[in-house]
């Protein structure tokens, strides 16, 4: 794989303290890229427009970027600062009530990282809040969050079986004027190789304050752990957000000269997910020159094979599966290897087959009520071609 300039000068943004040589390289770059326009774009599609915009200052070249490019850079920049500020302020009052209905929060994501690991919250796009709860809180959580005005997200769902034996890692999204919160219960879904022990990871968890409430967040093996996780789950799943690399890049810099990889890699032994984390490990260090141990990198670098190495490529030029063609199947099947019942395997069987009429009318947009049967076909035709892909995948 050959990369061209842009490709360099993105890679070459993630970084949010660059070395002195790393400015000095993505400064070399700007002269080299021909279509300023579609660059920007690319760069703002990726989350990483704030990020050079901010490095600006220290490139000598930065006035061979054409003005109106550098000022869309900058109200990138002002808008994700002015949106993450909005939501800040709801994590706030979520955090408070929580608080007062003696729920522990653990903050994921966006709206940790964007102020504790990027500290400017201009620079780290994030959409949604992202909070970890207890299993056994979180239907409290909802009903809080609804006493607040917040709404579920309206999912079409199978049925009301499915629903009630689908296995799930956050509710339905909860909104309020544009806001959503996601209340998570676990870190992934079940039934997959590794497995985090919620309970160690609740151990370990820490104290911080974000936003001037007091939350806890993941300590730092976990924390680099479930970012390689939520990574590998968008890089394998067709779509991939650039700040999963920000993320894990930045988040190796900070902790460069006192990271113990001893105690990290006996932890990803536990959780059964060295081959996840390390080959995400690999490839930015690869890609980002992120701070990875020489000799660790030469212990995993077989974890990262050509053929997602190009699969990444493809991710750096904007590649993605688009979510109509996303099937729900490694779902179902990941459902059904969780029930222990024959009546209940009979009866998700069913219901996944011949869905309730509101399901089909809603699913397939039909007009004619009536019609809704002759769908059936078509649905189990569809169903059979996305199997018959996954089985050639895997």
């Amino acid at each position: 794989m050959q990369l061209t300039p842009e490709d360099k000068l993105i890679l070459s943004c993630i970084k949010i303290h660059p070395t002195t040589t790393e400015l000095e390289q993505l400064n070399s770059f700007i002269p080299f890229i021909p279509d300023w326009e579609v660059l920007t774009n690319n760069l703002i599609d990726r989350g990483i427009g704030p990020l050079l915009f901010n490095k600006l200052p220290q490139l000598p070249n930065s006035p061979l970027i054409p003005s109106v490019q550098r000022t869309k850079l900058q109200q990138t920049y002002y808008k994700t600062f002015s949106r993450s500020t909005i939501l800040y302020e709801y994590f706030r009052k979520v955090i408070e009530a929580f608080t007062a209905g003696n729920i522990n929060v653990i903050a994921l994501k966006g709206i940790y990282l964007s102020e504790w690991l990027y500290q400017d919250i201009g620079l780290r796009q994030f959409s949604d809040i992202d909070l970890l709860v207890k299993e056994e809180d979180g239907d409290k959580c909802v009903k809080l969050l609804m006493e607040m005005g917040y709404k579920p997200r309206i999912s079409n769902q199978v049925s009301e079986f499915i629903s009630a034996k689908s296995d799930f890692v956050h509710y339905s999204p909860m909104e309020l004027n544009n806001v959503s919160v996601e209340i998570h219960i676990k870190l992934h879904m079940n039934g997959l190789k590794f497995h985090l022990l919620m309970d160690e990871v609740w151990q370990n968890a820490e104290p911080v304050i974000v936003n001037k409430v007091a939350v806890k967040t993941l300590d730092t093996n976990d924390l680099l752990i479930h970012l390689c996780i939520h990574l590998h789950k968008h890089f394998q799943g067709g779509h991939v957000q650039f700040t999963c690399f920000n993320d894990i890049t930045n988040l190796l810099e900070k902790y460069a000269e006192n990271f113990n990889w001893s105690e990290f890699e006996l932890q990803c032994r536990k959780y059964n997910c060295v081959e996840e984390v390390f080959k995400y490990l690999v490839l930015v260090n690869k890609y980002f020159n992120a701070a990875v141990p020489k000799y660790i990198i030469e212990k995993h670098e077989t974890l990262l094979d050509e053929k997602e190495e190009e699969l990444f490529y493809k991710y750096l030029h904007g590649y993605s599966f688009e979510q109509a063609n996303k099937s729900a199947i490694p779902v179902h099947i990941n459902n059904l290897k969780q029930l222990r019942k024959f009546t209940d395997l009979t009866k998700y069987f069913i219901d996944l087959m011949f869905p309730p009429k509101k399901f089909m009318l809603d699913k397939y947009k039909i007009n004619h009520q009536g019609l809704y049967m002759f769908y059936y076909p078509y649905r189990w035709w569809v169903g059979a071609k996305g199997l018959l892909k996954l089985i050639i995948k895997n």
